[in-house]
């Protein structure tokens, strides 16, 4: 049973949402359209390359399947850093706030990870999730 409390902030979120003219986060659009949990982990010595596709998306070729990483806001160097360096506590970089990558002076918190058969896939998924967030900025207003 849900507490008095937490069903007024839920109430309160709901109706700042609704409000909002902002687009959503693209880690819960990624969440929703992929039906992924955004826990899917690289182990690190399998990661071939990357790319940037937007602030808070990294594409990463690993050895077997594709992944998109999402990140937490703040990594600003991101988009023009020549090297990133994935790092976790272990051999695997997975979603879910443990693990960072760091770029030129940043140390950017990977929020999710969305894992893909192929980068087709992966590029797809990202395409679907931006024309969501459009389209939900775009009914907010």
């Amino acid at each position: 049973m849900i507490s008095r409390t937490a069903f007024t902030g839920l109430a309160i979120a709901a109706v700042l949402t609704g409000c909002s003219s902002t687009m959503p986060n693209i880690s819960s659009t990624l969440l929703d359209t992929t039906g992924q949990n955004g826990r899917a982990c690289i182990d690190t010595s399998d990661i071939r390359g990357y790319g940037v596709l937007d602030q808070d998306v990294i594409s990463i070729d690993a050895r077997n399947n594709y992944y998109l990483a999402t990140v937490m806001p703040g990594c600003n160097n991101l988009e023009t850093s020549a090297r990133a360096m994935f790092s976790s506590r272990f051999y695997e970089v997975c979603g879910g706030g443990m693990d960072h990558v760091r770029t030129g002076g940043d140390n950017c918190t990977i929020r999710n990870i969305f894992e893909f058969a192929n980068r087709e896939e992966a590029f797809a998924a990202h395409d679907a999730a931006m024309a969501a967030r459009k389209a939900a900025a775009d009914n907010a207003e």
